[in-house]
């Protein structure tokens, strides 16, 4: 990279619009390594501590690219070729807070040397991560490789337990290497007073926010970031003291197991088993019944030799494809809370786009109760767990497993194209379907997408029929309209169009799919 680059990128007075294209060429000309960028970077240490601290996070974000698709394609040779001491140098002049930072640290981590991982202990305890995610990131290659040292790690990484956002990365490690290497005793062992201490602070924190969430502020995102650091270093903390086994931990771990939070209850139940409580087994047991918790708990509890105990219903297909719903809603990404009620509705065998053989799909009801307020919607498990935000309850079942069989549905030849882009060619093909709905009696016709399904073709568009304002797609042969007045949630064109191309594609993998839609009481029987 040349210094008028450098220069268009970094300083106080660097345009970020500007370097935003820049860093697209770069990344598009080829010319340069990740490693070229930050030898170059470290030739200007005074000038990366003046820079734009967005900018310099877009650059990092370019850098570790780089280096990743690098290693991708030498098998991982290209790593051993870093120069960690390049990287540390870069990670101490960075400004405070730069974005993406933790990225520089994977990398340390990636390289799994003694030096590279001296580095990324030193620099982890020095300047931790903001966030408990980028930790986890930052240091989870050390869980997908088993050649390194631990010596270089423990136990000086401990000393990151001071660090909220550290800790439960930290204790994960550990309990991964006591899990995959049998190592003995546990790394943390000796911090055992200092677990339970903050096993009990964060079980109060986590009693309070349950009591009042508003007393940690009003800032949506804010708030869930703290709840999710709180959980994440319970769970983590639960089977720390767990694999410990010292009964010094049970009080703490009593106190754990009245919350609220299903993942934190099951952690701390599954702890207490493990040092042969008697309440803790129970609860375990109790547990297998929540939908929210149940694989967790089943897993425990054959893990712990309870597995006989366990009621047969709750190992069964339907009570399992209720399970992974509730757990996938319970995701912080999703609802982020356990549904209220959840209930399958529906099981098939049958074949299902990208799969060779039959397999079991179920189609899963949830609710929500919000005070006076619900929301409820159906899912889907099996080939995937997901449930769409667009309301498809009152369609009928063949319809939801068509929607969700398009969604899933990916082929380089699938695709759409929206009306504010559509060339002369599509534009003619579009005319086309517009003069057959206005034939076929609907108003107010608009183009939004024109869809490509191997080799043929459908329009989108929003129309009037009957007065209601509806959803249609159509080929000009097979026509299909979802009203969306009224809704709440209503059919988006994309949904309209993945239902067209699920009908078809279930229609041709399974030839009696809308002839025969009975209800499967022994879904792994073929239909």
């Amino acid at each position: 990279m040349e210094n008028d680059t450098l220069a268009s990128l970094l300083g106080p007075d660097a345009d970020p619009v500007a370097a935003g294209w820049r860093l697209r060429e770069i990344a598009e000309s080829g010319q340069h390594t990740g490693a070229d960028l930050i030898d170059e970077l470290c030739k200007g240490p005074g000038i990366v501590g003046r820079s734009d601290r967005a900018i310099l996070g877009g650059l990092l974000h370019l850098i570790h690219k780089l280096i990743m698709d690098q290693a991708v394609e030498s098998e991982g040779q290209s790593l051993l070729k870093l120069d960690s001491t390049q990287i540390d140098k870069l990670l101490q002049c960075l400004p405070s807070e730069t974005p993406n930072a933790y990225l520089l640290l994977h990398l340390l981590a990636m390289i799994r040397s003694d030096v590279s991982l001296s580095i990324m202990v030193q620099r982890l305890i020095e300047s931790p991560p903001q966030k408990w995610m980028e930790a986890a990131q930052a240091i989870s290659p050390l869980m997908q490789h088993a050649d390194w040292q631990m010596g270089w790690v423990f136990p000086r990484l401990l000393e990151s337990l001071q660090h909220p956002s550290l800790a439960a990365s930290t204790l994960d490690l550990a309990n991964y290497l006591v899990r995959s290497r049998g190592i003995s005793p546990h790394p943390a062992a000796e911090k055992l007073d200092m677990l339970n201490m903050l096993l009990g602070e964060v079980s109060n924190r986590l009693g309070k926010f349950e009591e009042n969430p508003r007393e940690f502020g009003d800032d949506v995102e804010t708030v869930q970031a703290m709840l999710g650091e709180a959980v994440a270093l319970a769970v983590s903390l639960c089977d720390t003291v767990g694999l410990i086994g010292d009964p010094s931990s049970i009080g703490k771990l009593n106190q754990t197991v009245d919350l609220k939070h299903r993942r934190v209850q099951c952690e701390a139940a599954g702890a207490l088993a493990k040092l042969d409580d008697d309440l803790g087994k129970k609860r375990l047991l109790e547990l297998t019944a929540d939908p929210a918790a149940r694989l967790r708990a089943i897993h425990y509890a054959d893990e712990l030799g309870l597995g006989d105990s366990v009621d047969e219903a709750m190992r069964s297909d339907t009570a399992t494809a209720e399970a992974e719903m509730a757990l996938w809603l319970t995701q912080p990404q999703q609802m982020g809370v356990p549904p209220t009620a959840v209930e399958v509705i529906e099981s098939r065998r049958m074949l299902w786009p990208s799969f060779n053989d039959r397999i079991d799909v179920h189609l899963v009801r949830f609710e929500y109760s919000f005070g006076d307020k619900k929301y409820s919607n159906v899912g889907i498990t099996g080939p995937v767990v997901f449930a769409l935000s667009t309301d498809v309850a009152d369609l009928p079942v063949e319809d939801i497993y068509a929607i969700y069989a398009g969604w899933h549905a990916e082929h380089s030849e699938i695709f759409t194209v929206a009306a504010d882009q559509f060339n002369v060619a599509q534009k003619r093909a579009m005319a086309i379907y517009e003069k057959h709905l206005d034939q076929l009696g609907y108003e107010e016709i608009k183009p939004e997408l024109l869809g490509f399904f191997l080799d043929e073709q459908a329009g989108v568009l929003t129309a009037v029929r009957d007065g209601t304002a509806c959803i249609v797609v159509t080929d000009a042969l097979e026509t299909i309209d979802q009203p969306t007045a009224g809704r709440m949630r209503p059919l988006t064109p994309g949904d309209a169009f993945n239902l067209y191309k699920g009908r078809k594609m279930l229609r041709t993998f399974n030839p009696t799919f809308e002839e025969d839609p009975t209800f499967e009481d022994n879904p792994t029987s073929d239909t």
